[in-house]
């Protein structure tokens, strides 16, 4: 074969990989939230999800003004898509916030219930994390959807039922994905304070339901930690990981969640302390992944990368940087087709960096190949 038909062919079974998605190294990403845009000036915090109809929902913080965390006034949104990210709606509001009437919402977690096709999105609200407090907490929220994302019921409160067996000063959700066991029990992790001092160390515990998201009970401790993610195993433990600063930090539960291990660091995974999401990759006939992407970089948010494991989170591999500058938290979701849709955050949060405050919330989809 003639080296121009060498090359021809080369690049032929490149683009079929990439699926028409650019090169690897500069992939096609779609803004789904963009600062200065439907009536907001900020955005943050992706949840991205496939609804049961295989609709695609990304949910996000519309902060208006201020890029700040609660008590700051914030809105939970989602957008949706029917074409695996390649175009979005207008924004849908699942929890307006309402700066007259005292009300926001923040740091949505998501997960669909298998054995209802519900999508149930749980939020903080009323607080923030270090002013909260046992009079006034930061408090927890649930709104579903049964229609794939299209209307969302109204703010249920479950604050009591997640406080009441250990009365923190406050806690949250990590957001971005939740979780569904195998035997059907939802799952999520949240980032407590159990001291009164402000900037204290934070501890997690999981909160789980086996009636469908109606009633929450809450773990024995599990670490020290901040935003922390579950998975399920393939002999049906469950691994946590947890937000740490220089090396990823990880526990695991033989009992469904109820306890935990001690934990453990992941020389493979190297992070800033930023929440991440994590799920798994189950492919017919082939080996099992788990998909963990994270900022890749030990000390500033920089470098959101996918990473994956073959054995079920012993090792990590780093497959693929989404981008080669500031960012921070990010969402995965697998496609119908079976290829791999992430939303993440470019942009940063921190005075120390040049440039604007801000981020724009960018859709990435990747050939799982």
């Amino acid at each position: 074969m003639k080296r121009a038909g060498i090359l021809f062919f080369i690049m032929l079974i490149f683009s079929f990989c990439c699926e028409g998605y650019g090169k690897i190294n500069e992939l096609e990403k779609i803004l789904v939230y963009g600062m200065n845009s439907e009536g907001s000036k900020l955005y943050r915090i992706p949840a991205l999800i496939n609804a049961a109809d295989g609709t695609l929902i990304a949910i996000a913080d519309k902060r208006g003004d201020e890029i700040g965390d609660l008590p700051n006034i914030i809105s939970v949104v989602a957008k949706r898509s029917h074409d695996q990210g390649k175009t979005w709606s207008e924004s849908i509001m699942i929890a307006e916030g309402n700066a007259a009437e005292g009300k926001t919402y923040g740091d949505p977690a998501i997960v669909l219930d298998r054995n209802t096709g519900k999508l149930i999105c749980i939020y903080a609200g009323d607080n923030g994390l270090w002013h909260s407090t046992h009079a006034n907490p930061m408090s927890f929220y649930i709104s579903e959807s049964s229609d794939n994302g299209l209307s969302w019921s109204s703010p249920r409160n479950i604050t009591q039922q997640i406080y009441s067996p250990y009365k923190w000063y406050g806690a949250f959700a990590a957001s971005g994905n939740a979780l569904q066991l195998n035997d059907g029990r939802l799952m999520f992790v949240v980032a407590a304070r159990e001291t009164p001092e402000w900037g204290g160390p934070l501890t997690n515990y999981a909160c789980y339901s086996d009636d469908g998201g109606n009633t929450w009970q809450v773990s024995q401790p599990a670490n020290r930690g901040d935003e922390a993610k579950v998975v399920e195993l393939k002999d049906g433990s469950v691994l946590m990981s947890v937000r740490n600063r220089g090396l990823r930090k990880f526990s695991l539960s033989n009992d469904g969640g109820k306890s935990w291990g001690e934990e453990f660091l992941c020389e493979d995974l190297p992070e800033p302390a930023c929440n991440g999401d994590m799920i798994r990759y189950d492919r017919p006939d082939k080996k099992s992944l788990l998909l963990h992407t994270i900022p890749a970089d030990p000390a500033v948010r920089r470098n959101v990368s996918l990473f994956s494991s073959e054995d079920e989170g012993k090792s990590w591999k780093k497959q693929i940087q989404l981008c080669d500058t500031v960012s921070a938290y990010s969402s995965i979701a697998i496609l119908p087709d079976g290829s791999i849709g992430i939303l993440f955050e470019e942009g940063k949060w921190d005075h120390n960096l040049p440039g604007e405050d801000g981020f724009d919330l960018y859709f990435v989809r990747l050939n799982i190949e």
